[in-house]
């Protein structure tokens, strides 16, 4: 087989709109195992949020890039993390008071958010973490913060993202992991140069990777991939990027593409 990894995205790519595991890609998976095609979960999710999927799967002693890349974690130990500096997680919870989003951090571990909110509720059940509220996230910024997101909508994610690259002129990368979501991590750190760093301990070269995602968060990934593959719901212009489009999240893209990459498609 020409390809030994695939990175794959898990919101709106693995799993479907509703955020469930389909019976159909779960199987494919575990036959893209089975037939010696290493899946790994890539996503801006924590530890914690990928290990019900994982274990589904029987992805549990792999790899993982987590919090879009500052984080892998490989047979259940950290085998690479880069946080943000203290003083750039500070101007992102500055600029995000101006803004008055929802803002929840990654520190250490733990997930902190200002108060209780709808927008939290759900991050808690993306997460599977209790959040800890801490009043003001600038009493917990210092230089262990893994990730600080925006929970906003889908019309002013877009701005906000524009505005915040011209303000941090490269101190971090910011990036849409969904229509809502606005997310900041180290500036070093993107799932391209995580799945570098995976390929290399699983000793494959990056021509020998497949990546497949939904998201703009996804495309470092894609474009440093030796097959590109969107999905169905991805939007056009990402799926201009590609070299494949496979199947919609909802109907179980993953495990179409798994299929062609077997050659049982």
């Amino acid at each position: 087989m020409k390809y030994k990894i695939l990175a794959c995205d898990m919101d709106g790519t693995l799993l479907n709109s509703e955020g469930k595991l389909t019976a159909v890609t779960k199987a494919a998976v575990r036959l893209a195992e089975d037939n010696g095609l290493k899946v790994v979960l890539s996503t801006g999710r924590p530890y914690q949020g990928v290990l019900s999927v994982a274990k589904a799967c029987g992805l549990t002693d792999g790899a993982f890039i987590l919090y879009n890349g500052a984080m892998i974690v490989n047979g259940g130990k950290i085998a690479y993390a880069l946080n943000l500096p203290k003083r750039v997680a500070e101007t992102i919870v500055d600029e995000g008071h101006k803004r008055d989003s929802v803002m929840i951090m990654w520190n250490d571990g733990k997930l902190y958010a200002e108060k209780p909110s709808k927008k939290v509720d759900f991050y808690k059940t993306v997460s599977n973490v209790e959040p800890i509220f801490v009043g003001d996230l600038k009493n917990v910024c210092n230089d262990t913060v893994t990730k600080v997101l925006w929970y906003d909508d889908p019309v002013s994610t877009p701005k906000f993202c524009k505005e915040m690259k011209e303000i941090l002129q490269g101190k971090c990368a910011c990036y849409i992991s969904r229509a809502d979501f606005l997310e900041f991590v180290n500036a070093q750190c993107s799932k391209k140069t995580a799945l570098q760093k995976v390929a290399e301990e699983l000793g494959a070269d990056m021509s020998e990777t497949v990546a497949v995602g939904d998201g703009y968060n996804d495309l470092p990934m894609l474009e440093g991939a030796g097959l590109s593959v969107a999905m169905g719901n991805a939007a056009k212009d990402l799926k201009d990027k590609c070299d494949l489009v496979t199947g919609s999240c909802d109907d179980d893209g993953v495990a179409e593409l798994i299929y062609k990459l077997l050659n049982l498609g």
